[in-house]
């Protein structure tokens, strides 16, 4: 039996009340119902130093749970996984169980190779995860389904945390479809844009998490579990609301906040992403959210944000 910290039952106690999980006993893998908006959360990093800013990222943090997110995705592509080092991601997840945020976490394993993804997983067993988001190895391709099995085969031995696996064709080798539903895998976080994609793993009873706000509308509709957003970074509000009009059948306020959705996320894309959002986010909440680190470059001195919050109705009215 797993010796677990005092941190993960606070936090269980804690997540037991609020967001009525299955109630376990020590020893036991924690579960917890994974659906509804989860944030691509970006990470500020110093300007003078590009370390880590972890009281900004507590506090960007401790706004998304106010606005009512579901969780938070540490370290994906938006929050420069593949630019931190382990010990500072550490760093950041033992501060944030520390502060007892009312939000699910759900980090990113993101290093490119066997050994040190199961080096990874073995650090963050003890901490109360809701899952863990794996990345395959993303340097050799093309890589076959056998091969992507022989990868996550020992990710799932080694986890006893749910394993989501990442599957974004644009910056990794894609998953194929048998990979995730021939494997006990929670589901897929599906960055790739294609619903056929979704609705076979849908099909195939896995979980779908959509890793995109193109057409949130329509995909969510398909019956994925919910969406990793890198919009909710600064708009947290209008993913929430797209949640629910999905819930409550509201297609003519669905489709129109679907379209301006997909309008915010066009102004995010004329510089680094992590870097565009960085600056949204910091217009809403008044956290300096520093810069990023190399190789991406950061939004010019003089960028405004003013054009993309005005595209976005919440952003609007809590000035």
């Amino acid at each position: 039996m797993r010796k677990s910290s005092g941190t993960f039952w606070k936090a269980r106690r804690r997540w037991g009340d609020e967001r009525k999980d299955k109630e376990i006993t020590e020893g036991e893998t924690r579960v917890q119902k994974i659906e509804g908006v989860y944030v691509a959360n970006v990470t500020p990093f110093r300007e003078d130093s590009l370390e880590v800013d972890v009281d900004a990222y507590l506090a960007h943090a401790a706004w998304l749970g106010e606005k009512g997110v579901r969780g938070l995705i540490p370290f994906g592509t938006n929050g420069e996984g593949p630019s931190v080092a382990l010990r500072e991601k550490l760093t950041v997840l033992k501060a944030l169980f520390e502060r007892e945020l009312p939000v699910q976490i759900i980090p990113s394993v993101m290093q490119g190779n066997l050994p040190d993804t199961l080096e990874v997983l073995r650090v963050l067993e003890d901490y109360p995860l809701s899952a863990v988001l794996v990345l395959p190895p993303y340097y050799f391709k093309p890589a076959t389904a056998e091969g992507l099995k022989r990868f996550f085969e020992p990710v799932l031995e080694e986890s006893r945390h749910p394993v989501i696996i990442y599957h974004i064709p644009k910056y990794a080798v894609p998953v194929p479809e048998e990979v995730v539903t021939d494997l006990p895998v929670w589901g897929a976080k599906d960055s790739s844009g294609e619903s056929k994609y979704t609705e076979a793993l849908l099909r195939a009873g896995k979980g779908v998490l959509l890793g995109t706000e193109d057409d949130l509308w329509q995909k969510l509709n398909l019956g994925a579990q919910g969406v990793i957003s890198a919009l909710a970074n600064f708009i947290p509000e209008e993913i929430v609301e797209m949640y629910r009009k999905v819930e409550a059948g509201d297609e003519a306020g669905g489709r129109a906040l679907s379209g301006k959705l997909q309008e915010a996320r066009a102004m995010t894309k004329e510089y680094a992403s992590a870097a565009v959002l960085k600056k949204l986010a910091e217009a809403r909440h008044g956290t300096p959210m520093g810069t990023v680190r190399p190789p991406f470059v950061p939004a010019p001195a003089d960028y405004d944000p003013g054009p993309a919050l005005a595209a976005s109705p919440s952003a609007v009215d809590s000035e």
